[in-house]
This record gives C-alpha cells, sequence and structure tokens, in this order.
C-alpha cells in the first residue's frame, strides 16, 4: 500500500490528536461563507419556482409527494408511467410527505434540497478543516483549508445541479458526507446515515458501495465494517434492480451492456456485465476517452488530486464511472448526478495536499494555491451562464402561466409543456405535451409555451396541436397571451387516448403573431388569423420548422390590401433564404415559393473556453426553417396559415 494509504490513519482521532490551536478565523469564514451560499441558494430556488422554470423531473417529485400527504400510499407517476416507487426506489418521500401540510408548496422541495447541499458542504468544510489541523500547524493549516473552503464554495455545478429540478440525489449527498466523516473516523453513529441514504434510492446505494470499499482499503481497522457497508450498498442495487425498481435510469445496468458486449442487443446477467467489461478494456477506454472534457470538468473543478486519497477513492470512481460510461452524454454532463464529487473531492485534495505539504512544503502550498485558483477559473467561465441556462421563463410569462394554474380544479388533468410542467404536478395527472396522452374523463388542460422554457416539444409541433384543438377537437380557448396558449377540453365519453402530432400539417397563423400584429382568435376557429397593427414590422413571424438540410417550397396563406414581403430564414444559421414581394392580394391566397436550404449551418452548444471546458449534449442534424410576413405600414394583412413541404427529387434512372 502507497504512503498515501498508510498515511490516510491521519483521520482518526485517536491515533492523531487535534492541536489545541483551532483554525477559529478560517471556520468562522467559512461558516459564513456558507450561510451566504444556502440563503443564495434559497433565492434562486424560489427563483425558478415563482417563474415556472421547472420540468417532468420536478413533476415526478412534487406529484408523489403531494399524493402521499393525501393518502395515497402508492402513487402512480404519470410522467414516467409507472408506480413512483419504481423511479429509483426512493423511499425517503414518504417520510417528507407530512411535511406538505406545514409548508403545502412544491418550493419546500427546492429548499430542502438546497438545505442538504450546502448542509452537506457544511460537514465536508469541518472535516477537512480537521484533516489540515493534523497535518499542519498556524498558517499552513489555514492555507490548506482555505483553499478547501473554495473549492466548495465558488464551484458553479454545485448550482448547476440545484436549478436542475428536484432530484433524490441532492439529498443524498448530505447522507453521503456524514457517512464518510463518520466511517473514516469509526463512529457507530454511521450506521444511521447507512438507513438514510439507502432512503434515498438506487444510485445512493452506489454510494455506500464506493464509501464501504474505500474505509475497508485505506482506514486502519475499518476492514470489517467498511466490507459490511460495501456489501450493503452493493446488496441495495441489485436489490432494487431484480424487483425492477429503477426505470427512472430507462435501462438500469442494462445501460452498460454496450461495452461488455458490442453488438449485442440483448440484456445481460450482473455476472456477464462484470466479466464482459474486464474484457473489453479497450471500449470502456475509449468510452471514457470520448468524454474526457466532461471527466475534466467534474473533477478539475472540484481539486483533482483528491484522486490521490484512497478512503475516498473508491467513491469518486464509483460515482465517475457510473455516469461516464453510461450510454450517451446524460449522465457525464456536470450536474446533480455528480454532487458527491464537488462535494467530498475538495475534501480529499486536502488530504493529497496536507500529506504533501509535509514532505514538499513548498509544492503542497504552491499547489494548493493553485487549485483554488483554477476553481475561480471556473467559476469565472461558468457561473454568470447560469441565469441563461436554467431561467428560461421570462416574467410576463410566469404571471399568465401563474393566472392560468389558479383558474384549473385540483380534479382536472393537466398536459404542459416540457418546460413549465413542473409547477402544475400538484395532482394525480399531470404529463408533459409528448407522446400517446391517456385523456381521463372529466375536464382536461392543455398549457403550451412552446417558446420558453427548456423544451423538447418543436414549435411547429406545438402549433399544430393547438390548433387541432381549437379546431377539430372543440377545445375552449382560455388564454392567448404572452406566448402561453391555455385550452381547456371535455372529451367525449369513450375517447380513451389523443397522440400529439408532429409538424407536418400547415401552422395556424393565429400562433405566431409578429410585433406588427396581433392574433384574432374569435368566432369560429377555422376563420382564426393573425391580422396587421398598421405599424412597419413582422405581422407573424416563428412559424418554424426542424428540418433536414435540402430543397423545399413554402406556402403562405394570407390577404393584403398593400405590398407584403414573405420571407424564408434559416434561424440556425441566421440566413435569409428567399424573400417575396407580393404587391397586394385579390382575396386571401395561398403565395408559394422555393426554398434552397441545402446549405446546412452547424449549431454549438456554449462549452467554455481554455481548460474551462465542458460539452453539453451535441450539434443537431436539422435545420430551423422559419417563415416570416413583413408589412411596411399602412396597408391592413391578415395571416391565416404556413407550410413547409419537401420537393421530391426526380429519381435516378
Amino acid at each position: 500500500m502507497s504512503g498515501l494509504a498508510t498515511g490516510a490513519a491521519y483521520l482518526i482521532p485517536e491515533v492523531r490528536p487535534v492541536p489545541a490551536e483551532p483554525l477559529r478565523r478560517i471556520r468562522r469564514i467559512g461558516y459564513a461563507v456558507l450561510g451566504l451560499k444556502l440563503a443564495a441558494f434559497g433565492f434562486w430556488s424560489a427563483l425558478l419556482y415563482h417563474h415556472f422554470a421547472l420540468t417532468p423531473d420536478f413533476a415526478q417529485y412534487q406529484q408523489a409527494w403531494y399524493l402521499i400527504a393525501h393518502g395515497d400510499l402508492n402513487p402512480y407517476d404519470t410522467v414516467g408511467n409507472f408506480p413512483f416507487w419504481q423511479n429509483h426506489a426512493e423511499f425517503i418521500m414518504w417520510p417528507l410527505a407530512p411535511l406538505y401540510w406545514v409548508f403545502p408548496s412544491g418550493l419546500f422541495l427546492l429548499w430542502l434540497q438546497d438545505a442538504c447541499v450546502v448542509g452537506a458542504e457544511l460537514v465536508a468544510f469541518r472535516w477537512l478543516c480537521e484533516i489540515a489541523q493534523r497535518q499542519r500547524r498556524g498558517g499552513d493549516a489555514r492555507w490548506l483549508a482555505g483553499a478547501g473552503l473554495v473549492l466548495l464554495a465558488v464551484n458553479p455545478w454545485s448550482w448547476w445541479a440545484v436549478s436542475f429540478d428536484f432530484h433524490a440525489e441532492c439529498l443524498a449527498v448530505l447522507f453521503t458526507a456524514l457517512l464518510a466523516r463518520d466511517l473514516v473516523a469509526g463512529r457507530r453513529r454511521a450506521w444511521v446515515w447507512l438507513v438514510l441514504l439507502l432512503a434515498c434510492g438506487d444510485v445512493a446505494g452506489t454510494y455506500v458501495f464506493g464509501l464501504g470499499l474505500g474505509a475497508a482499503i485505506a482506514v486502519r481497522g475499518g476492514w470489517r465494517r467498511g466490507a459490511v457497508m460495501a456489501c450493503a450498498g452493493l446488496g441495495a442495487v441489485l436489490l432494487v434492480a431484480v424487483i425492477h425498481g429503477n426505470k427512472g435510469s430507462g435501462h438500469g445496468l442494462q445501460a452498460y451492456d454496450y461495452l461488455a458486449a458490442p453488438g449485442y442487443t440483448g440484456s445481460l446477467s450482473l455476472l456477464a456485465l462484470v466479466k464482459g467489461l474486464a474484457f473489453h478494456p479497450v471500449a470502456v477506454a475509449a468510452k471514457l476517452w470520448s468524454k474526457r472534457i466532461d471527466l475534466w470538468a467534474n473533477l478539475g473543478s472540484s481539486g483533482l488530486l483528491g484522486l490521490g486519497f484512497l478512503p475516498l477513492l473508491p467513491l469518486l470512481l464509483v460515482v465517475t464511472l457510473s455516469n461516464d460510461l453510461f450510454r450517451g452524454f446524460l449522465f457525464s454532463e456536470p450536474l446533480f448526478q455528480s454532487l458527491p464529487v464537488y462535494v467530498l473531492m475538495p475534501v480529499a485534495t486536502v488530504g493529497v495536499l496536507g500529506w504533501l505539504t509535509r514532505r514538499r512544503r513548498r509544492t503542497g502550498l504552491v499547489l494548493a494555491g493553485l487549485v483554488a485558483a483554477q476553481a475561480i477559473g471556473w467559476s469565472a467561465v461558468w457561473s454568470p451562464r447560469t441565469p441563461e441556462q436554467w431561467l428560461r421563463v421570462p416574467g410576463g410569462v410566469a404571471a399568465t402561466l401563474a393566472a392560468v394554474e389558479a383558474r384549473i380544479p385540483a380534479s382536472a388533468a393537466v398536459f404542459a409543456s416540457q418546460g413549465v410542467v413542473g409547477r402544475f404536478s400538484g395532482r394525480r395527472d399531470v404529463r408533459p405535451l409528448n407522446g400517446n396522452l391517456p385523456i381521463q374523463q372529466g375536464q382536461d388542460w392543455f398549457i403550451f409555451t412552446p417558446w420558453s422554457g427548456i423544451e423538447t416539444q418543436t414549435t411547429a409541433g406545438a402549433m399544430v396541436f393547438a390548433g387541432q384543438l381549437a379546431g377539430p377537437l372543440h377545445a375552449t380557448l382560455v388564454t392567448d397571451a404572452n406566448g402561453v396558449w391555455a385550452f381547456r377540453w371535455s372529451p367525449p365519453p369513450g375517447f380513451g387516448r389523443l397522440r400529439v402530432p408532429g409538424g407536418a400539417a400547415p401552422l395556424p397563423g393565429w400562433t405566431a403573431p409578429g410585433a406588427a400584429g396581433r392574433a384574432m382568435v374569435t368566432g369560429p376557429p377555422a376563420g382564426w388569423h393573425v391580422t396587421s397593427t398598421g405599424r412597419e414590422g413582422y405581422v407573424a413571424d416563428r412559424l418554424e420548422w426542424q428540418r433536414p438540410p435540402g430543397q423545399y417550397r413554402a406556402s403562405v396563406t394570407l390577404s393584403s390590401t398593400g405590398p407584403v414581403n414573405v420571407e424564408i430564414w434559416n434561424d440556425t444559421g441566421g440566413v435569409l433564404l428567399t424573400r417575396l414581394s407580393v404587391p397586394s392580394t385579390s382575396g386571401t391566397q395561398t403565395i408559394s415559393l422555393p426554398v434552397d436550404a441545402a446549405a446546412g449551418f452547424e449549431t454549438t452548444i456554449y462549452g467554455g473556453w481554455g481548460p474551462f471546458r465542458a460539452q453539453f449534449g451535441r450539434t443537431h442534424e436539422f435545420e430551423r426553417i422559419e417563415v416570416r410576413v413583413w408589412n411596411p405600414g399602412g396597408g391592413t394583412v391578415n395571416v391565416y396559415r404556413a407550410a413547409l413541404a419537401p420537393v421530391r427529387q426526380p429519381s435516378a434512372p
């Protein structure tokens, strides 16, 4: 075992007593900084909540919390389409349910999440201060503890973790920090944290496995306790898989089959999975290399040197490898799933720096300064991006949504756009607008915000669906303001499912009034349209489709008493593809024009710069083709609908 491993015994108080002079000043500064961070988290969460910036992940937890509190002890998750306990076996929600009657608002869940994350950071800070004191005295100890505080306080990914809805991992990180500290110190109360941690679900079980393994191999006299912990964590994960309690991950352990058996389309047993991974190390290494940017973003921002701290190394590896070897890039991005790294890597880094400083004082202190400096660099590059990434619902949209929410009966089913559906989940039936929607008899509400929030439904799909609700389905348009459409519908008897359409049908013009237009939604829905206000500008815009590069024909049905321009834009590249000037029309006409959209434009997602880079998603293969209708002013322009159809290429002889 290396010198670091044998040096790990300093974590046990009986081996090396804490010096008499504590780090009073740095501790007080740390408590104040973390207290301010908690207050900032609370304000930010309230802002997200009141702006309706909450997606289906929040809906799953709030719905379960609400239903359990109202006596449904086996709540059905209408977002995931399975009983909630099968999400990740997160039974922690049951003892939390009575708190609904203390503070009956989903904001409570966000604030609880904030408190657990900062609480975990507080535990980590106290722990790293103890490590710094045992390794060095005086100014050196303050320098090391200060570096650890910086790593905890400024990491931008902790902000991103609490910004993305609510997740049990954010509760589990507190119990993880408490268990790690007490397990390494040999305290019996560690078993209390084990129970609470396992109640947070199967993902938390992997944390227990990593912590137990670290204690077994690196803590003096802790091998038996650590082995029991590791077995408990692994057993919990396997039990959840056996009883199908891991549907929240999509495929559970099968998400790693592609590495263990390339090309195999079946499902591997655990033994076959482990064996396959062992026999395909090149595939594993290649996958990790493909995600090296996110590996660096998650580990580098938290200290990286902590990988040399053996008591916590297994946990850090379990979290990192399980995220980065998962199929796709979903879990490798810096988010809540890597919270144990953000909280405990600083502790591990201070442990390594303390060990190094005892042997090479100047080198250790310089590295401590560099680690703190690069953490500040990560914060400077990424913290300003937080509002743009997560707060995507403007105030006017939020005010309209709040007014709509107040009108919806508690018994009604709600179908809402992905980016705002979370706030509507305090009810028995809530779903995002995608797929085949099960329709319940009674009153159903449909809420669209196609240009606000983190959306997955295309704007064209939302427009077509809104047109169907207003037309053939005879739903009542309740609200059309600030880019929000709300419909109330009483389905006919026997109506079971409603398929969410794509965007192939013509888009109704009334859904996309421009700055110089207003929606006319009175009378029969077949006659709804957008009309000009008399000002110069776009009467209609944002009539948009996502299509692959190619040749198309656009058509716009309109009427105009004066000159009007029909424009086709490639919004992906910000390029005007074609423009047709129409002097006027004789009544309502359909204007058709060819569109050459063969040139594709690459879209990129902000990835930072220099060493402070992260990778979020991929560029897509579609172009955003938009129709706009421009009025120079003076005339009356009415826009009824727009369509975009591919031009069939002649077949080869």
